[in-house]
């Protein structure tokens, strides 16, 4: 109960109120077709707004989860990764990975195999892309992979895979739009 009105009434006061703004519109509308003012409805759910980023997302950049770099501080190499928790615990897997002489990762393969040294979170993790959607995860990853390791960037231990053409083909348009 919320204000004395149980989740029922609250339901049927909802669909009221969409019923009556649905037949609102539908009168404006039928009164101005009889003159010469035009009306114009406006939809406050287009598709760029939807996509746009939300200007009041002030979660810290640690907290967010998508795809993130990590950086040797020895070579400057880079290690690309992805995660749908939070960036910390990730990076925090990694130093534990280090510490324990548990390679389980290409960064921590990277930093014992070659005694290289890691750094801070702040030193060397940045996150790429923000993304709470699972399933754009590998997409993005693959994305970055590519991207650096076409730069000479991508640490040794971490493979590149199989070259994607249409991620190439991204890639290429990116950097003609950069050159130009």
């Amino acid at each position: 109960m919320v204000f004395g009105l149980s989740i029922c009434d609250i339901a049927l006061l909802f669909l009221n109120a969409i019923l009556i703004s649905v037949c609102l519109k539908r009168l404006v509308i039928f009164l101005f077709k009889q003159t010469d003012i035009k009306i114009a409805l406006k939809n406050n759910n287009t598709i760029s707004q939807i996509l746009r980023p939300k200007a009041t997302n002030n979660t810290p950049i640690y907290n967010k989860s998508g795809i993130y770099k990590l950086t040797c501080k020895t070579c400057q190499h880079v290690y690309v990764g992805q995660t749908s928790r939070n960036i910390k615990q990730r990076y925090q897997e990694h130093i534990r990975y280090i510490r324990n002489n548990d390679p389980q990762s290409a960064f921590t393969k990277h930093v014992l195999n070659n005694q290289h040294e890691y750094g801070t979170i702040e030193e060397i993790m940045k996150l790429l892309k923000p993304t709470n959607h699972t399933a754009m995860l590998i997409p993005y990853e693959l994305f970055f992979i590519q991207s650096h390791h076409q730069h000479g960037q991508l640490i040794s231990e971490q493979s590149p895979g199989e070259l994607n053409p249409l991620i190439q083909l991204g890639l290429d348009t990116i950097q003609t739009h950069v050159t130009t």
